[in-house]
């Protein structure tokens, strides 16, 4: 029940429209994943373009973060399945988008209960 993205790209760090908050899109060509998340400014101070981060999303809490540049658990709101897996969620009420192209069941299964946590490394 874990999605890893291993040697992901940070490809961007935008500016939103509310103030002191970034939109933060990771890419992993190898998993055909991306990911959008909201964060606030100061979480992303040690975050930088073109970074390479490992992205892990588990349903259970991770017990190993000690080391990780963010650390969060989310909520979900939306699950679309068809060819593709798309999840909607929030991580302290702010937007969390994750698009994969070829989901295995067990990351399909990561997103069921409603909860997940989220581990940048």
């Amino acid at each position: 029940m874990v999605v890893r993205l291993k040697d992901s790209t940070i490809d961007s760090i935008d500016e939103t429209e509310t103030k002191k908050l970034r939109l933060l899109k990771v890419s992993c060509k190898e998993a055909g994943a991306k990911l959008s998340l909201e964060l606030p400014e100061v979480l992303c101070e040690r975050l930088n373009r073109g970074d390479h981060v490992d992205v892990v999303i588990d349903g259970d809490p991770v017990s190993s973060v000690e080391k990780a540049k963010l650390y969060a658990e989310g909520v979900v709101f939306r699950v679309t399945e068809n060819d593709k897996l798309q999840v909607v969620g929030t991580l302290g009420g702010l937007r969390f988008v994750l698009s994969l192209q070829k989901p295995t069941p067990s990351q399909r299964k990561t997103f069921s209960t409603g909860k997940f946590y989220v581990v940048l490394n």
